[in-house]
């Protein structure tokens, strides 16, 4: 709860510079916005160890391989990292850019989630046969 705080604390105070900045210095502005956003996600790195450690104890419990849950978690991180560089773009007045990225992000997820998907299918295939 409290990284949570300090990172919606970092988010807000760097938005209103970054909006304060943007009628006369622009540029600035965006420099500015991306470096409130990787502070952000840096402070959320020690959340991110918790949901990892929380992960791998319920594979554990349950006997999934891992080979199933991480197909899941890549696509998310693909998510994440796809609408953080789109937006950028779209920040600095590049749509065209942006909608490439959002394309690249899909194909990516896509091709992170093929392994599962054949597993899926092997095992539907074995309970047919």
């Amino acid at each position: 709860m409290d990284l949570m705080v300090k990172a919606v604390a970092v988010a807000f105070l760097g938005s209103l510079f970054c909006l304060a900045l943007r009628r006369y210095v622009p540029e600035l502005s965006l420099l500015l916005g991306i470096v409130t956003g990787a502070s952000v996600l840096l402070l959320l790195v020690g959340a991110w160890e918790q949901v990892h450690m929380g992960l791998d104890m319920l594979m554990s419990y349950t006997g999934l391989d891992a080979s199933l849950t991480a197909p899941v978690v890549k696509v998310t991180v693909i998510a994440v990292l796809t609408r953080l560089a789109s937006q950028i773009c779209r920040d600095a007045g590049e749509g065209t850019v942006a909608v490439c990225c959002e394309l690249a992000g899909t194909v990516g997820a896509l091709a992170a989630v093929m392994p599962l998907l054949e597993r899926i299918l092997e095992l539907i295939a074995g309970l047919v046969a």
